[in-house]
């Protein structure tokens, strides 16, 4: 695969994702599945916006790989890039999948697959370059293999630490954000450590790939898996630390949205009237999301948590 070819792909895939998003909401709008009020304006721009900023992330990934610099260099900014590449189109895609933008999510899965080709090309093209800078003798034995029961082991930790996210989906809201950014304030710090050190142990023990390679690799997942996972423990932490407070928040209705697997989940877009005038996003039953109109006033009771983060706790 050329680098235009790849360059070509990209741009192609950008295109149809704006040009999608712009026919597709405006003619929503036309056919009355939004109210009159909706500023269709504001995912428009916002998709626009974001891809202008994917453009220099994704010439990169078209065009690194072939650069002469040494794998060292190359792997983690791959990874880096490939990680916001991915979060983009993933994310876009995990917020068009209804069945009134379901051709909006098709472009985003159209940029997933572009993304998976690059990878391809890219593990293809670096293999060998990574084999040929090995050294060829070790500069120490190779470790023993790790027994299964540690694979065992390791698997069932990173399950463990996965349960709680699962169990915040449906019990916890955080209407200021969604918690990735308060989990990598938190967490990056640990995460990074855990990263280094536990992607130098498994990637030593990975054949099929070398030593340093399967440390970037597997470094760069266990990073990722903490971080993204890791939002439940801050928000479980702030929810069952001592200094709990209710508080009270009214505003105004600027935007109604529905997202998720066919629109399941809907939400109110709120102007608060508070003195920062921040929006938020507050989850509501098919009901409510019916009744309420753009421009209505609406109060939501809430906690303030001991780490000052606002939430709404379902299931208590």
């Amino acid at each position: 695969m050329k680098r235009w070819h790849k360059v070509l792909a990209a741009a192609i895939a950008l295109v149809a994702i704006n040009a999608s998003t712009q026919i597709v909401v405006r003619a929503n709008l036309a056919a009355g599945l939004y109210p009159p009020q909706a500023a269709i304006d504001i995912p428009i721009t916002t998709t626009l916006y974001l891809s202008l900023g994917m453009v220099p992330c994704l010439l990169l990934l078209a065009a690194l790989s072939a650069t002469a610099l040494r794998p060292a260099i190359v792997v983690p900014a791959l990874i880096a890039l490939y990680a916001m590449a991915v979060y983009f189109a993933v994310g876009g895609l995990y917020y068009w999948t209804d069945i009134s933008h379901y051709s909006i999510a098709a472009t985003y899965g159209f940029l997933v697959v572009v993304l998976v080709g690059f990878a391809w090309h890219d593990v293809r093209v670096l293999r060998p370059r990574m084999a040929a800078e090995a050294p060829l003798t070790p500069l120490r034995p190779p470790a023993a293999p790790l027994r299964q029961r540690a694979w065992y082991l390791v698997g069932g930790v990173l399950f463990l630490y996965a349960l709680p996210y699962l169990h915040n989906l449906g019990c916890m809201e955080l209407p200021f954000g969604t918690g990735f950014d308060l989990a990598l304030v938190y967490l990056g710090v640990p995460a990074l450590l855990v990263a280094i050190f536990g992607g130098r142990w498994i990637g030593a023990r990975i054949a099929l790939v070398s030593a340093r390679a399967g440390a970037l690799l597997v470094g760069a997942a266990l990073f990722l898996w903490i971080v993204v996972l890791g939002q439940a423990y801050v928000v479980l932490a702030n929810a069952l630390m001592d200094a709990q407070r209710p508080v009270l928040y009214q505003g105004v209705i600027v935007d109604k949205l529905k997202i998720g697997f066919r629109g399941s989940d809907h939400i109110l877009r709120v102007q608060l009237a508070a003195a920062t005038r921040d929006v938020i996003s507050l989850e509501v039953d098919e009901y409510d999301y019916a009744r309420l109109k753009v421009g209505d006033r609406v109060t939501r009771p809430m906690v303030l948590g001991a780490l000052q983060i606002p939430y709404i706790a379902h299931c208590r």
